[in-house]
């Protein structure tokens, strides 16, 4: 019971430590604002011309510093791993590669997936009616409300490098070294879905964040999880303040993205499973649920 406990506390840590720093941050940055503005009627006319801006930019401050928290965590780790480490000893490593097909093939097909299911889940949720009873509407109002070129670095960067460094290097990772895989990869998502803190999102943030736990699985390198998340991000970002996103909410937009998706999961696990029956058990290779991974190159 004492050591079940102490894994638990473990692989929690880093995301109890994240949202301390996070909301703390934001916290503090809304105060200091707060005592500007009382004295400063500029500063004060400024914010509240600009507060979908200024929101976005305390927002990045406090993804920064928590990402400066869990590297500092990982730095201090019991298993003195560096970030290095935990990329290896996960199994999904930088210095790793694909040895069925091209490593391009891999990235062409993650894009294909991260904005097939971005789009499919997305008017998914909306034809069934939950955007009417959540409050992602407010969210979603103040995200297309910033500038388009912090926009761009907020969603496609920041928020994606931060969010996998978080959910799947360190808090997947760490999951997998120590439950079973299917286990990690149900728990990290559902964490990921309850960090947007609206029912929206959640539903898309769970199924999102199982994909690109299989991504990392398919490519050996977070990278995948990486490309996936800012692919995604960057497509429902772009279609929405366009409006092209409102004009594909029908049963069959829907059913088209999400087959596309399911079909190259179903190359994932095709190419994956071929490359174990391919290359075998060879000295150096670990296998992770049905997938392989190489030797150190």
């Amino acid at each position: 019971m004492g050591r079940s406990f102490k894994k638990v506390i473990y692989v929690l840590m880093p995301f109890l430590a994240y949202y301390v720093v996070h909301d703390m941050t934001r916290f503090f940055m809304m105060y200091v604002l707060q005592l500007i503005s009382s004295k400063n009627a500029g500063v004060y006319s400024y914010i509240r011309a600009h507060d979908t801006f200024v929101s976005g930019f305390i927002s990045l401050l406090d993804m920064l510093l928590g990402a400066l928290v869990l590297i500092i965590l990982m730095k201090r780790d019991e298993e003195e791993l560096s970030i290095w480490d935990y990329v290896n000893l996960n199994g999904i490593s930088f210095y790793r590669k694909d040895r069925i097909h091209p490593a391009w093939f891999s990235w062409v097909l993650l894009t294909i997936q991260a904005v097939s299911m971005a789009l499919g889940i997305n008017i998914l949720i909306k034809l069934s009616g939950l955007m009417e009873i959540s409050s992602y509407s407010e969210t979603s109002g103040a995200q297309y409300s910033i500038p388009v070129w912090f926009g761009l670095l907020l969603y496609g960067v920041i928020s994606p490098g931060v969010e996998e460094l978080l959910f799947r290097l360190i808090f997947y990772g760490r999951m997998k070294r120590r439950f079973h895989i299917g286990i990690a990869v149900v728990v990290s998502s559902m964490f990921f879905g309850l960090y947007h803190r609206n029912l929206v999102q959640g539903i898309y943030g769970f199924a999102m964040g199982m994909l690109m736990c299989l991504a990392c699985e398919y490519v050996h390198t977070v990278i995948g999880a990486l490309l996936m998340h800012s692919a995604a991000n960057l497509t429902v970002y772009l279609l929405g303040i366009t409006g092209v996103l409102g004009k594909l909410d029908s049963p069959v937009c829907c059913i088209i993205f999400i087959c596309i998706g399911c079909l190259t999961v179903v190359a994932e696990i095709f190419y994956s499973r071929q490359s174990v029956r391919r290359f075998g058990v060879i000295e150096g290779v670990d296998h992770v649920g049905c997938f392989y991974v190489d030797p150190l190159l």
